[in-house]
């Protein structure tokens, strides 16, 4: 999906930080912050030093496969768990 919505791609973003359940990118690289400056939307990309502008960003949203295996992220006991 593309979007040039700022709070949807933060959102996506939280996800990709700390769940793996999405993945933010554009044309230039995979995108770790976000921001609108005088109307334009602006994107820091992993790895490079400065802020890039952007018409739009895309948000592939993803299953259980990005998490890391053998990891059950919510067993009935809470927190996080092995599995067999």
């Amino acid at each position: 999906m593309q979007s040039t919505n700022v709070r949807q791609i933060k959102a996506a973003l939280v996800d990709q930080a700390f769940l793996g359940t999405a993945q933010v990118s554009c044309p230039l690289g995979r995108v770790v912050a976000v921001r609108r400056r005088k109307g334009q939307l602006l994107v820091l990309i992993r790895g490079w030093g400065r802020w890039y502008p952007v018409e739009s960003i895309r948000i592939e949203r993803t299953g259980p496969q990005l998490l890391q295996e053998g990891v059950a992220w919510f067993p009935p006991g809470g927190g996080l768990a092995r599995s067999p």
